[in-house]
């Protein structure tokens, strides 16, 4: 049976104008476990409107015991994102699971990760990271994260300071749609040639995590086979705003 509990919102942070982030504490203390990668859903009440419920994975490392973290793209029209817009600190929610198969699953295993996220697609991915760092692993990462402008791009200065500081953690940005000469990271869709710029994909103990836009993750599910990494290898999780 799915457990259902009552959270309430502790802050809420814009990262920008359309993309919140709501950190719940749980209103009867306990140990909500979850692996990093996993998902809830999150349901909102409505006055004199049904309860509506959609999936979000989790941002949070699931060695934060002070708050559970989700970050949401603001859909204007949408049916269910303006009541997260909505949400005031001390309002009541209600999570339930946590789900999926899309995780950190072995650290004696995975030694060596290499994921690609774009948009909110970062959410599980930070929730990788942030576990790594809390708990002083030695997996070595190497995170590509595509955003449409420099504006856009989510988490920023922590995933910058996290590469500062921990030598098996790199980062790429890269942007679509960026116009200005001030970017100086990488531009346009990752793709095989810009992973093989950083990485040696024959390096055959690297596992490949994707999360983003269903054509996004298939192209690049499609290009990583391709090039000869094996399926087994390649995780992958699709989402739609």
């Amino acid at each position: 049976m799915v457990q259902i509990s009552r959270f309430v919102v502790k802050e809420k942070i814009y990262q920008t104008k359309d993309v919140v982030t709501i950190r719940l504490v749980p209103i009867e203390k306990f140990d909500f476990n979850f692996k990093p990668g996993q998902f809830v859903n999150l349901y909102i009440q409505k006055e004199n409107q049904p309860l509506l419920a959609r999936p979000y994975s989790i941002a949070s490392s699931p060695s934060n015991k002070e708050y559970l973290e989700l970050t949401i793209k603001i859909v204007e029209g949408g049916r269910f994102t303006p009541r997260v817009a909505e949400l005031k600190v001390g309002d009541e929610v209600k999570i339930g699971g946590p789900f999926g198969k899309f995780f950190f699953f072995d650290e004696e295993k995975m030694k060596k990760l290499i994921l690609i996220g774009g948009g909110c697609g970062i959410t599980p991915f930070i929730s990788m990271i942030r576990y790594v760092v809390d708990n002083k692993l030695n997996t070595q990462i190497v995170y590509f994260y595509s955003a449409r402008t420099m504006d856009s791009i989510l988490y920023k200065d922590e995933l910058e300071k996290y590469a500062k500081e921990n030598s098996n953690i790199k980062v790429v940005f890269t942007c679509t749609r960026e116009t200005s000469d001030a970017w100086k990271g990488e531009r346009g869709r990752v793709n095989i040639e810009m992973i093989k710029k950083y990485v040696d994909i024959n390096d055959k103990e690297f596992y490949y995590m994707l999360c983003g836009p269903p054509a996004m993750v298939s192209d690049l599910v499609n290009a990583l086979k391709n090039a000869g990494i094996k399926e087994e290898r390649i995780l992958h999780e699709s989402w739609s705003s």
